[in-house]
């Protein structure tokens, strides 16, 4: 929807006195309102949002189900010339029927966020090169930092179908009063640094690569911690030192063949560095004496895929390293800095986003190790049904009650399907089940922890969603 600044000013102007100057403006209104219902689950606690593994199996686990809401609000102003452009994006987040904060009875709550809020302009005497500053969408890599942030970002082409961004983001700064005075050279949070380069080479083939520097000083007073179910640079940036280089390499690859259009996807992340000013505290509990850990890491993603008529058959496999030893000044264990993963509806985030396992593409310190068959086929042009199965591994053992280990996750079986009965509007359904492998007794409750898996797992949502 959009309206034209110009007439609003001259109509407020109407009840004001003074003399006022109004620039015309292109405004547009866009909203994602999503209800989401949870309509079953066995297990209550192993959805509870626990960054890279906050759920626990239980024996007697309640069954679950709720509705909520979550909707997004932004507005988007650009000039007449297209030159310039600010954004103010709201969130009303996670609001369950019936519970406080504005959705029980009367539904008064504090409960707007905000989402975005930045300004996009175009770099003077260029003819495509931007710069946006301020509270917005971050994206350097989807399996390291993809989500909203304060930041600075140029972006521009070099020509011969080269693009490239450039990033300084700041993630963190609430303990900055931490920070060793005699070390400090002017940068007082948790800063990012970034660039990506990526290249069109023809119509079937594209590739990019980035290179990712992350660096803090805030140190707390005395020792900070990481634990292994909240592996992620976002829980440490308000105590910790660190300065981590992750490098990536993507590809993107079509070709149509006599079966139909096949596509190859990939990608190769390596990381490195250093972490200080934290212990680390693993799954069991365990002392690890060590303060100070060198980084050392890898991912590695692969698709392959094929569309032939109203289907689309894709195999995944996903490899995220992950740490063997939890006593030594190591950590082998790829980490994310704040991401959003749904590969598997189980592990990671489904359709009631705010309540998963985990948001990263790696489970607890253990990484991961993914493959997935999913076939989507088009009933009609505004609906699709979608089938999966997943193998779900951790990349290292996970130590189990009986003195044994196990990688075993489970199997995971999922369906979708998604019905559009107005452009605008998605009606959607999901349903996934899982048999549990050994590796999931070390994530029961301790009284059912016996070195074998006592509890499978079903989730079943829908969600209402209005885009415009």
């Amino acid at each position: 929807m959009k309206r034209n600044i110009l007439a609003t000013a001259i109509a407020g102007m109407t009840t004001l006195s003074g003399s006022w100057a109004a620039t015309a403006a292109e405004i547009e209104f866009h909203g994602d309102m999503d209800n989401r219902f949870q309509a079953y689950t066995n297990q209550r606690d192993w959805f509870s949002g626990g960054n890279s593994g906050g759920g626990t199996l239980k024996d007697d686990e309640p069954t679950e189900s709720f509705g909520e809401v979550k909707y997004r609000f932004w507005a988007k102003a650009t000039s007449d010339d297209k030159n310039v452009t600010g954004v103010f994006a709201t969130e009303i987040g996670g609001i369950r029927y019936g519970e406080g904060s504005g959705g029980d009875y009367s539904g008064d709550g504090v409960n707007i966020e905000t989402r975005w809020a930045y300004v996009d302009f175009l770099v003077p005497n260029t003819l495509d090169q931007r710069v946006s500053l301020g509270l917005q969408p971050v994206s350097v890599n989807r399996h390291v930092w993809t989500e909203t942030a304060t930041a600075a970002v140029w972006k521009g082409s070099l020509g011969s179908g080269f693009d490239y961004q450039l990033l300084w983001g700041r993630g963190d700064s609430s303990n900055e009063s931490g920070v060793d005075s005699e070390q400090d050279e002017g940068w007082d949070g948790a800063d990012n640094f970034a660039i990506n380069l990526n290249k069109r080479y023809s119509p079937n083939l594209s590739a990019g690569l980035f290179y990712l520097y992350q660096m803090n000083d805030q140190i707390a007073e005395g020792i900070g911690t990481v634990n292994s179910r909240e592996y992620e640079l976002k829980s440490i940036a308000d105590n910790s030192k660190y300065s981590v280089s992750s490098f990536g390499v993507e590809m993107d690859y079509g070709q149509e063949t006599s079966l139909g259009r096949m596509f190859v996807k990939g990608t190769v992340i390596g990381q490195s560095g250093t972490i200080e000013g934290v212990n680390f505290v693993p799954l069991n509990g365990a002392t690890n004496p060590n303060t100070n850990y060198d980084l050392s890491t890898f991912l590695g993603r692969g698709e392959l895929g094929l569309q032939f008529g109203p289907n689309q058959l894709t195999y995944t496999v996903l490899y995220a390293s992950g740490d063997g030893n939890e006593q030594d000044g190591d950590f082998d264990a790829f980490i994310a800095t704040d991401v959003d993963f749904s590969d598997s509806m189980i592990f990671q985030e489904n359709m009631t986003s705010d309540d998963y396992f985990a948001e990263t593409p790696y489970i607890l310190d253990k990484g991961y190790f993914m493959n997935k068959l999913q076939l989507d086929h088009k009933v009609a042009a505004n609906i699709t049904v979608s089938g999966m199965i997943v193998y779900n591994r951790l990349a290292e053992d996970i130590a189990l009650a009986d003195g044994s280990s196990s990688k075993d996750l489970g199997l995971e079986f999922g369906s979708k399907v998604s019905y559009f009965p107005y452009p605008s509007l998605e009606l959607s359904a999901e349903a996934a089940y899982l048999a549990s492998g050994d590796a999931m007794d070390a994530l029961e409750e301790t009284a059912l922890q016996d070195g074998k898996s006592d509890q499978d797992i079903v989730h079943v949502a829908g969600r209402v969603r209005y885009k415009f």
